[in-house]
């Protein structure tokens, strides 16, 4: 499946220019059935040509969403009954609810 990127309420729908880097500022939503390994999110996806940043925090859910930079993904986790550290949540788990914004830096 793929994710929806939207621009958060109070944030420009503007990339910007720190020095000679780029960045943007998206909102994303997951779909109803998450894909093992995290859903695909590429520079082009967010208007860069190459990602070199991904910052990613969720909305409100106890959901924390990590950027895998080798396979252009991103990623979510959540806390095990297992005591050890987080788990990746299960493939085809329902995340239409679940929101991370994000800031990613690149060129």
């Amino acid at each position: 499946m793929a994710l929806t990127l939207s621009t958060p309420g109070n944030a420009p729908d503007v990339a910007g220019v720190p020095g000679n880097l780029k960045y943007v500022i998206k909102r994303v939503q997951f779909d109803s059935s998450y894909a093992s390994g995290g859903e695909s999110l590429t520079a082009t996806n967010l208007g860069l040509e190459s990602i070199h940043i991904v910052l990613a925090h969720g909305e409100d859910s106890g959901y924390v969403p990590q950027y895998d930079y080798t396979n252009s993904k991103l990623a979510v986790y959540e806390a095990g009954a297992d005591g050890a550290a987080l788990d990746e949540v299960a493939s085809t788990t329902d995340l239409s609810a679940f929101y991370a914004r994000i800031i990613a830096y690149g060129r």
